[in-house]
């Protein structure tokens, strides 16, 4: 009978100490919702939505903001490039056209995990530290948006670490 090698005990202690340092990592994938299927069109563009709408909350969607945006889908969904511009043209309709948030934040918390949802908050976060300023309006729709995807304070505070140390 073989014994453990103390290595993987270490890496076991480690996951379990950054888990509760709350330094773990938000790389989770977004390509695939809770019950393992494939994300859709349909959740490709609440996601942008929720992105856009945080873009849009101070009235100007800064040049860094859309650009980061656009990364983060590109990134996360693996959604090619030239898909984009069309994506983002369907989520500002949508956006304009049902004015409230509501149905997009309840698409995406049907359809992923705690830890995805963290995720897309955590790129929600990254929209806001985009432009290198956070205003009133951006820090309010923030707290809203953790309180819609049903995170709590602990989760927000872990998302908003892994931007600022750029693991998202």
């Amino acid at each position: 009978m073989e014994t453990p090698s103390t290595g993987s005990n270490d890496d076991m202690f480690k996951r379990i100490m950054d888990f509760f340092g709350g330094s773990q990592s938000l790389e989770v994938s977004l390509e695939k919702d809770r019950s393992g299927e494939t994300s859709d069109h349909d959740l490709h563009i609440a996601t942008l939505m929720l992105l856009i709408e945080m873009a849009g909350s101070d009235s100007d969607i800064a040049p860094e903001e859309s650009g980061t945006l656009c990364q983060l889908m590109s990134d996360k969904f693996n959604i090619p490039e030239a898909e984009l511009p069309e994506l983002v043209e369907i989520a500002a309709a949508a956006r304009k056209e049902h004015g409230k948030i509501d149905q997009f934040v309840a698409s995406v918390n049907d359809r992923f995990d705690d830890r995805q949802r963290q995720q897309v908050f955590a790129m929600i976060w990254k929209i806001v530290l985009a432009d290198g300023k956070i205003d009133k309006y951006e820090e309010r729709l923030g707290k809203q948006m953790r309180n819609r995807l049903r995170l709590s304070e602990e989760q927000e505070r872990q998302a908003k670490a892994m931007v600022e140390k750029g693991l998202v």
